[in-house]
């Protein structure tokens, strides 16, 4: 890529609003705890700063665990260092009995999970090291930790206001967007196969398909995510999170349903073997067209689409494309199912295996 290429590139990336936000409210936080300190005596700005701008992050519970780690590592860091400094005495071995002195205090009271604990001893080791260090006072040692506990502070206000809405309303929209996807791309299915379905035309099917169902993993790990730290915010409750694990469930069944579809007819209009022709299809469009409605307007008394169904089973010359005709339709029914009653057991089993 060129470097104007690149230029153009890096500035798109940086004008994308989540990314765009969360920079200027970094800062601001950043700047709000250094003025605030620059006028108490008692707190020391720089820590303040830092603080606020480690500790900020996209979402606020986040941030709140964060938070904890600051207060806690310099809390622990600090009693760790007045015994270090009372045998060994300051300088550069203090520093490391402090910086291993943190990867512990991280790992022993589990305040993150083994994926992440590294990263947050790293930070939890700046800090304490800015705040402690090999060389220090009482007296500046609590401004120092004034400053980490007034950069937390700014960090959660800021955090709070990095992502737009609570963060059950904001996946259930994303998942709302999914499905309406889905039921877009059906209907668009339903109206093909009434004709018969070019190869390109499944091809843009299933890429499709496949950006809905990457959007609906992405769903899954915030809903994981969500569900780990609802205790770290008040603003996700133990009910909202059923409520979008239901909504989940059902996305992911949907979402492998119609990739499978797009897939399969993907194969039958590209592939000279194929047991079925793209022409013996069209009884098919009733079925997907109800597939499409239930997700719309979930428990509605649209039609189910079996005389479709039936229509394509007479018209199967082997086994073979009664096999791939009744592979279509079950894919379909099931998705038109799913607006009557809610995922059972076995949709979780599918969602895990489509994930």
């Amino acid at each position: 890529m060129a470097p104007a290429g690149r230029v153009g590139a890096g500035l798109a990336w940086l004008s994308r609003a989540g990314y765009l936000r969360l920079a200027l409210l970094t800062a601001a936080a950043a700047t709000v705890a250094t003025v605030v300190g620059s006028m108490v005596p008692w707190i020391d700005p720089v820590p303040a700063a830092i603080t606020a701008v480690v500790t900020t992050r996209p979402t606020f519970h986040h941030a709140a665990k964060e938070s904890l780690y600051q207060v806690l590592g310099v809390v622990t860091g600090a009693l760790v260092a007045f015994g270090a400094v009372s045998l060994i005495g300051p300088g550069p071995a203090t520093i490391a009995v402090l910086v291993l002195a943190s990867f512990a205090i991280i790992r022993l009271l589990r305040i993150a999970d083994p994926s992440t604990a590294p990263y947050a001893a790293m930070s939890v080791s700046v800090t304490v090291i800015l705040v402690v260090g090999a060389h220090m006072s009482p007296e500046g040692a609590l401004e120092r930790f004034a400053g980490v506990v007034l950069g937390g502070l700014c960090a959660l206000v800021a955090s709070y206001f990095t992502t737009r809405g609570v963060p059950a309303s904001r996946i259930a929209e994303e998942l709302d967007t999914i499905q309406e996807d889905l039921a877009e791309l059906l209907g668009e299915i339903a109206q093909g196969v009434r004709h018969v379905p070019t190869a390109d035309q499944t091809r843009g099917w299933l890429d499709r398909a496949a950006a809905a169902r990457d959007a609906t993993l992405k769903a899954a790990v915030d809903v994981e995510d969500m569900r780990q730290h609802r205790y770290w915010s008040p603003a996700i409750g133990k009910d909202d999170v059923r409520v979008v694990e239901r909504q989940l469930a059902a996305t992911q069944v949907m979402s492998a349903r119609v990739l499978a579809i797009a897939a399969d007819l993907n194969h039958i209009a590209t592939s000279p073997q194929s047991p079925v022709t793209p022409g013996e299809l069209s009884p098919l469009a009733s079925v997907f067209e109800a597939a499409a409605a239930s997700i719309v307007e979930p428990g509605g008394t649209g039609s189910s689409g079996a005389t479709g169904v039936q229509q394509a089973i007479r018209s199967a010359d082997d086994t073979e494309a009664l096999v791939a005709l009744g592979g279509l339709a079950a894919h379909a029914q099931r998705i038109a199912r799913l607006g009557r009653d809610e995922p059972g057991d076995d949709d979780g089993q599918e969602s895990k295996q489509s994930d």
